[in-house]
């Protein structure tokens, strides 16, 4: 979450080589996974309107958060060059 902001930040700033630094340092392959169980039982504990379900294991903030790092990782390779 904390490379998410950051990125987010130095984007916003221009820096897009610091972004895109920050960026790089976020597992994307380790953390999809978690993402999608996340996404998911959000949806089921939505159906059947009960709390006692385990805890996902990302919160949606933070799903958020890294789904626009890796839109804004894909955004600062585009602005380098490096990505079409």
């Amino acid at each position: 979450e904390a490379r998410a902001l950051l990125g987010r930040l130095e984007y916003q700033r221009g820096n897009i080589d610091a972004a895109l630094h920050v960026f790089e340092g976020i597992d994307v392959a380790a953390v999809m996974p978690k993402i999608k169980l996340s996404i998911a039982r959000k949806f089921e504990r939505r159906k059947r309107r009960s709390h006692n379900d385990i805890a996902p294991p990302m919160t949606m903030h933070a799903v958020s958060l890294l789904l626009e790092a890796i839109f804004l990782k894909a955004k600062a390779l585009q602005d380098l060059g490096r990505f079409k």
